[in-house]
Parts: structure tokens; C-alpha cells; sequence
């Protein structure tokens, strides 16, 4: 079993083993002071207060012990004390009866019952604790065995009865220990098999999303550029053809020709970057986000000067990611920032991230710019999906992409929230250990 599925099955067995020491130490506490008084009454067997004590203790540790220490081993442990201390007060009963004189037949048939039973009962509760008992059951009844032929005991048939019941619960408790380990694995294995299907399925649902989005470039985003390219190429033949063109036009003819071959660079780029993301695999490592955010932040805003946002952090500590690919996705984030709040009178960004439940960090950038309408926050994060006009904010609509795609491959969360003109926060959520 790998110690990752060991960790689990230990805490899913400590959940289990303490449901059932809760009520089998309340039932032993009563069957105990039960037994003490019919035996007392029935079978007139005195002097027993000293070992029952032990099995009374023994569940009392047990009830009080775990609100002290609630970790899985320790649970198992005391629980196995508990089991423990009533095989050691059947004992100290039995050897007071098989050792004694004035012992009745019927005295020694009932501590005989009681002791078959005891093994019984522990082998069908023992739970979490079966391989602890495993080898104190051995012990305890090696230790009464050496005991009873040290005081020359008499009625040798019924403690064979016992010794029997004791080898039956042992091998029994030995063999469902191995079955629930094996069946844990293969459940643990199976789910992650499971996991790994819906992994590969939602792969293959972002490739496709992908495709038709690289389809959508290509017949959109692209041609636009290139068609008014080949249109002012044209419009320049003809008028160079005719001479009619002075140098202000010709120049003007050029500016729109290459801005419409940088935007088909750019596209192309934005689509060769996609491509690549997380193609060599992760390699996650400890990554100190402030100092990262500080460096893309100093990169972005070179150059700036009065239209410069401020910038404030909020708890920006250690997240587990790949740093390379974690660079990109800031990198995207803080842009989008930067160039979503330039219109606003006092534009501010600000980079956080806080804990929650489950084991993951959650990263997030969030400017008082432009904002978006929530309705559209499902199209967040798709390939050339944009919720502003390019005369507005230039881009290709390719940088949340990115993000999504670096949250997906960290097996995380992206989300965002938003409303026109009040701002937006774009979080991304990344789990501790990545499958």
C-alpha cells in the first residue's frame, strides 16, 4: 500500500474504530458491573472486583482518551488497550477459578463461556486495532498459559476450549486485517483510475474547446487582419500604378499594412504559446509568490509613468505550482489588471491570496477597472473570447486562456467575479498535491 493511501486508510479505519469503541466501551461497562452481580449472586464468585477493575478501566481510558488526542493511531491504540484489558480480566478470572481448589464445575463452565465469548465479540469489534490484537492475544494467552502450569491448574479440557476460541479469533482478525488492506487498495486504486478518466476526459473537452477556438482564429480573428492587409495592398498597387500617391498616404498605406501583419504575428504567437503550455509536464516546487509578483509587476509597468496603478498585496506567502508556468499565469492576471483599470480616475490592483478549505491556496488579482457583466463569466478563460471591443482594450483574448489552462493542468479552480465598471477579481485555486 503507498503511503499516501496508508495515511488514508489509517484515518478512515480511526473514524470507524472510534463509532465502535464508543459503544462498545459504554456496553462493556454495563455488561461488566452486570456480570459482577449476577456472578456474585448465582455463582457465589467473590474476589473477581480487582480484574474486573482492569477490563472497567481499560473502557474508561478509552472514553477519556480520545477528546485528549483525536489522531488516527492513537484512537486504534487505546481502542486496542481497551479490547486488551478485557482479555486480561477474563483471564485473571479464569486463573483465579482454574487455580483454585473450592472452584465448582459451574463456576468453571461459566468463566470458560465468558472467556470463549470475550473472544468472540472482540473478534467481530475489533475494527482498526485487529493487528494490535493479533499479537497481544498472543501474548496475554501465552503469559495465562505459563501461569496456569506454574499453579498446576486442573480442568485442562475447558482451558483447551478457550485456547481454541482465542487461535480462531486470532487467525480470524489476521485474515480481515489483510482483506480490508487489500480492499482499501483496491478501492484507493480504483478511484484514482477514475480520477485520471475524468482528468483525461476533461483534457480532452479543453482540447476540443481549443480547436474550435484555433478554427475560430483562423477564420475570424486572422482573416479580418490579413483581408485588410491584401485591402490595402490593392488600394496601394493601384494608386502607385496611377501615381497618385504622395508621401503622406504612402506612409499612412504602410502603417496599416504592417499594424495588420503585427496583429497576425501576434495571434499566431498567442496560438503557439497555448500550444505549449504544459507540454514538457509539471514540475511543482515551493514558489514564493510576493518576489514573483513584484519582478512581473516592475516588467509590466516599466515605461509608465502618470498612468501607473497602484499596487498593494494582501498575505502573498508559498503555493505549490510549477514556476514557470505559475510566471505565465501572473503574468496574464496582472496585464489584464493593468490594462482593464487605465481609464479609471484612481486605478488600483491588488494581489492576494488566502487559504481554504480542503488543502488549497487561492491566488487572486483584483483591479477596479472596466469590470464585466457576470452573465458572460462562463466565457471567461476561452480561447479569443473577449467581453470588450478591441477599439477599447487591445489583446486577442488569449491570456485567460492561458490562466485557465495553467489552473487545470494543477488540477485547480479558475473563476471570476465582476460587474461593469466596478472592477473584477480573477481567482485561481491550487491544491496542495497534485495527483
Amino acid at each position: 500500500m503507498r503511503p499516501i493511501h496508508f495515511e488514508r486508510y489509517i484515518k478512515e479505519v480511526a473514524q470507524k474504530t472510534a463509532r465502535i469503541g464508543r459503544v462498545a466501551a459504554l456496553l462493556a461497562i454495563l455488561s461488566i458491573l452486570m456480570f459482577y452481580l449476577l456472578d456474585l449472586y448465582d455463582l457465589q464468585l467473590k474476589n473477581t472486583i480487582a480484574w474486573r477493575g482492569i477490563g472497567l478501566m481499560g473502557a474508561l481510558v478509552f472514553l477519556i482518551g480520545r477528546y485528549f488526542n483525536k489522531s488516527a493511531n492513537f484512537v486504534i491504540s487505546i481502542y486496542a488497550v481497551m479490547l486488551s484489558s478485557f482479555i486480561l480480566m477474563m483471564n485473571g478470572i479464569a486463573f483465579q477459578i482454574y487455580t483454585s481448589v473450592s472452584s465448582t464445575p459451574k463456576q468453571v463452565f461459566a468463566v470458560t463461556v465468558g472467556c470463549m465469548t470475550v473472544w468472540l465479540v472482540i473478534a467481530m469489534i475489533a475494527s482498526g486495532a485487529r493487528k494490535y490484537m493479533v499479537y497481544s492475544g498472543m501474548v496475554l494467552m501465552v503469559g495465562l498459559a505459563l501461569f496456569l502450569l506454574a499453579d498446576r491448574a486442573q480442568s485442562f479440557g475447558y482451558i483447551f476450549s478457550i485456547y481454541l476460541t482465542a487461535f480462531f479469533a486470532i487467525i480470524v482478525m489476521r485474515n480481515q486485517e489483510k482483506q480490508e488492506r487489500e480492499k482499501a487498495t483496491f478501492v484507493y486504486q480504483l478511484e484514482e483510475r477514475e480520477e485520471k478518466i475524468a482528468r483525461q476526459r476533461q483534457e480532452l473537452q479543453n482540447a476540443n474547446e481549443n480547436l474550435v477556438s484555433f478554427n475560430y482564429a483562423i477564420t475570424h480573428d486572422l482573416k479580418g487582419p490579413l483581408r485588410l492587409a491584401q485591402s490595402f495592398t490593392q488600394l496601394l498597387e493601384r494608386r502607385l500604378c496611377s501615381g497618385e500617391l504622395d508621401e503622406e498616404s504612402k506612409n499612412e498605406f504602410f502603417g496599416h499594412i504592417k499594424g495588420s501583419h503585427a496583429k497576425i504575428h501576434q495571434i499566431i504567437e498567442d496560438l503557439l504559446l497555448l500550444s505549449r503550455i504544459g507540454k514538457n509536464g509539471l514540475a511543482p516546487s515551493s514558489v514564493q509568490l510576493e518576489p514573483m509578483a513584484r519582478s512581473i509587476w516592475e516588467e509590466q509597468t516599466a515605461g509608465r509613468k502618470e498612468d501607473t496603478p497602484g499596487l498593494s498585496f494582501n498575505s502573498l506567502g508559498c503555493i505549490q505550482a510549477d514556476a514557470k508556468l505559475l510566471w505565465h499565469l501572473l503574468s496574464n492576471l496582472i496585464s489584464n489588471a493593468i490594462k482593464y483599470s487605465q481609464h479609471v480616475a484612481d486605478p488600483n490592483v491588488e494581489i492576494g491570496s488566502y487559504r481554504e478549505e480542503g488543502g488549497q491556496t487561492v491566488l487572486y488579482v483584483r483591479d477596479n477597472g472596466a469590470g464585466f457583466d457576470m452573465q458572460f463569466a462562463e466565457e471567461l478563460g476561452k480561447p479569443f473570447k473577449r467581453l470588450h471591443s478591441t477599439q477599447q482594450f487591445e489583446g486577442t483574448g488569449i491570456g485567460l486562456a492561458i490562466v485557465r489552462q495553467v489552473v487545470n493542468l494543477h488540477q485547480g479552480r479558475f473563476w471570476a467575479e465582476g460587474a461593469e465598471g466596478q472592477g473584477a477579481t480573477f481567482y485561481c485555486a491550487f491544491p496542495d498535491k497534485i495527483i
